[in-house]
């Protein structure tokens, strides 16, 4: 009996060294195609190397653009270029220029040409100031007038303390203390909740058509507020109870009759707690 076993060792190394050869050939093949790709993407007119800006005003282009082509340096792989027009970072640089500048609200960025993107922002408009630390600290340093030395950064609608504040005579910003603990506050939220904060604002808003006028919020912690309001007074309120509701038991209040004979901004009272629900203590002056 003849024996077929070195023909079929003969077949087997032919085979295996034909997948070889295949495997090799696709090996080959892919770092041709990345070689080519990496090669025809370092090509400086599908680079990109200039930015411009739409909608700055406080946040200016050459900051923009410097952040923007610094964030794009390097390269995926060592192989590709981040700054290639075709698939450059969009969505990262983004969120990496929102928290470079916090002024920035809203930003789209698109592309222009194959050197060029386009970065369109919103910036953030203040409605009010955070400022540190509480009034009538006694550790605070005085200034000229009397007052204390604060730092003060701008609100925006949201809450969000975004800027440094200069200091302003009189009221032109309405202010609000207490709740953020740090020396960095830049980016925080005053509160968590958009939602809350807006209804506060509301709330505010509320008080002066009521004749009062508000000059400064406290947060104590745990839902609750302490509205200074002109006279020296204090108004105290929870957030846990719906804000409209506290404004219309606040009206009631107004209109009786040891409080409905002021003509002034100047409430007569010590203060006015408002944390129970129907249940309204004050206690005059």
């Amino acid at each position: 009996m003849v024996s077929n076993l070195p023909q079929r060792e003969e077949y087997f190394k032919r085979k295996r060294r034909k997948r070889l050869i295949r495997i090799g050939l696709v090996i080959l093949s892919v770092i041709f195609v990345v070689g080519i790709t990496s090669y025809i993407s370092h090509r400086s007119k599908i680079r990109i190397s200039k930015v411009e800006l739409a909608g700055g005003v406080l946040v200016t282009k050459a900051e923009v653009e410097s952040e923007s082509l610094k964030y794009m340096n390097g390269s995926y792989f060592w192989l590709f270029p981040k700054n290639n027009a075709l698939w450059y970072p969009n969505k990262n640089l983004q969120n990496y220029l929102r928290e470079t500048f916090k002024r920035i609200d809203t930003i789209n960025i698109s592309r222009k040409d194959f050197k060029t993107i386009t970065i369109e922002i919103t910036e953030r408009k203040p409605i009010a100031t955070w400022c540190d630390p509480l009034p009538n600290s006694t550790t605070t340093p005085l200034m000229e007038d009397g007052s204390n030395l604060e730092n003060c950064y701008f609100l925006d609608q949201n809450g969000t303390i975004f800027a440094p504040a200069p200091y302003f005579s009189g009221d032109a910003y309405f202010k609000y203390y207490g709740l953020v603990v740090t020396d960095r506050p830049i980016g925080m939220q005053y509160i968590a909740s958009t939602t809350e904060f807006s209804e506060i604002i509301d709330f505010i808003e509320a008080i002066k058509k009521l004749g009062i006028k508000p000059k400064y919020l406290i947060a104590k912690g745990n839902n609750e507020f302490s509205l200074a309001t002109g006279g020296s007074g204090q108004i105290y309120f929870d957030t846990k109870i719906p804000l409209s509701r506290v404004a219309e038991n606040l009206a009631a209040l107004l209109r009786t009759p040891e409080l409905s004979t002021t003509s002034s901004q100047d409430l007569p009272v010590e203060y006015i707690d408002m944390r129970f629900g129907n249940k309204l203590f004050y206690k005059l002056k």
